[in-house]
């Protein structure tokens, strides 16, 4: 359906009332010129992306697609509330027939001043789930099938994803808990190291754990999609080669050429072997390279080119 979505106009916890049920907040509109980040085609070029977006599937690897507080201090007394509001109106004119939502992540401070516990990523999860369920336009995918419908109906496919397993502790089972809520995709950990192996972040890569290569066999057994953006390069690579399945590495850029979220050659090289997908991401200061010190669209794809020549362009997506 390309940019013909049928939204019908729903917002975000339209089924409550806001200072009632919850405490409101000013958002940011998603129809303001400064998020729409346009890059000026010319008439040829605007048909041809018209109807590439019409006659493909378009899939979002990593996003956060919700509407932060237009006063963008006043996240900290949003977040402990335990909701965020989906840009459902934004989504619908994105071209986008599938996202990865990404949930709160690092934000999910309901219960904890650290977040990523147990359960304030099932009240997230529940809480997003309710809301959607008020609305027509978004729909729960739980597998290929649901996006196909999505973009042959006019709607969105929105895939439940946890960018960290840290939440399941030491509790295998929990994998099988978080699918029956719907979430099918999981990142092994967030930067910082868990029970499951090593974060980016970390001074040191102690690799995948053992209870970390048990839960990557039960992740292949529920049909959980396993993301190792946030994994140090050696806890990625026992990973790739730990699952039975393809995995990817939903966002993230080749450190060869780029600053910023990046990854090495062999991790891209290993992921690209196993039929595994990078999802070029371009979240922060976006990549950057020595050719573009500034992150824009052209260190973007300069880095987008770099790793189609790396590991083939069956390989590469997009993860912004």
């Amino acid at each position: 359906m390309g940019k013909n979505k049928k939204y019908s106009g729903y917002k975000a916890y339209d089924y409550l009332a806001p200072d009632l049920d919850y405490q409101a907040f000013k958002l940011r509109r998603a129809e303001k010129e400064e998020w729409k980040y346009t890059v000026p085609l010319s008439k040829t070029e605007e048909e041809r992306f018209a109807e590439f977006v019409e006659n493909n599937v378009i899939v979002d690897l990593h996003e956060h697609p919700v509407l932060f507080t237009e006063d963008i201090s006043q996240g900290k007394e949003l977040y402990p509330q335990g909701k965020q509001f989906l840009a459902y109106e934004a989504l619908s004119v994105s071209g986008i027939d599938c996202v990865f939502d990404n949930l709160m992540d690092g934000r999910l401070i309901i219960n904890t001043k650290n977040g990523w516990d147990w359960m304030g990523t099932l009240h997230d999860l529940g809480m997003r789930l309710c809301d959607i369920e008020h609305q027509d336009y978004v729909m729960l995918c739980k597998g290929v099938n649901d996006i196909k419908e999505a973009h042959e109906k006019g709607k969105l496919a929105w895939v439940a994803v946890l960018e960290s397993a840290t939440c399941i502790e030491n509790e295998v089972e929990r994998l099988d808990i978080l699918y029956g809520f719907g979430v099918r995709s999981i990142g092994i950990c967030y930067s910082q190291s868990n029970m499951l192996g090593s974060g980016m972040g970390e001074r040191k890569d102690g690799g995948l754990t053992d209870f970390g290569y048990d839960a990557v066999k039960r992740m292949n057994k529920l049909g959980v999609l396993i993301d190792v953006a946030h994994a140090g390069n050696l806890t990625c690579i026992e990973t790739i080669e730990a699952s039975d399945k393809p995995i990817y590495n939903s966002h993230s850029g080749p450190s060869s050429i780029a600053r910023g979220h990046v990854h090495s050659d062999e991790v891209l090289q290993v992921l690209a072997e196993k039929e595994g997908v990078i999802g070029v991401g371009g979240a922060g200061m976006g990549l950057r390279t020595e050719k573009n010190p500034v992150g824009n669209i052209e260190s973007y794809m300069e880095c987008v080119e770099y790793c189609i020549d790396l590991m083939g362009i069956d390989y590469v997506g997009c993860g912004p």
